[in-house]
């Protein structure tokens, strides 16, 4: 019965998948965005701590 629930949702993905891939990747491309952004500021402030601290 798991095989056969697996493949009503399967078949129906997988014709949504025709219209849906480009909103994924879309999605993962701005996730991977916005995760170069946070880690970029996390960088710039953690330089800033070891200037701080090189000041001290």
């Amino acid at each position: 019965m798991a095989t056969s629930g697996a493949n009503g949702p399967g078949s129906a993905s997988a014709s949504a998948s025709a219209s849906n891939p480009r909103k994924f990747s879309e999605k993962i491309a701005l996730q991977k965005q916005r995760q170069a952004e946070e880690t970029a500021a996390f960088e710039e402030v953690m330089m800033d701590i070891g200037s701080t601290r090189d000041k001290l």
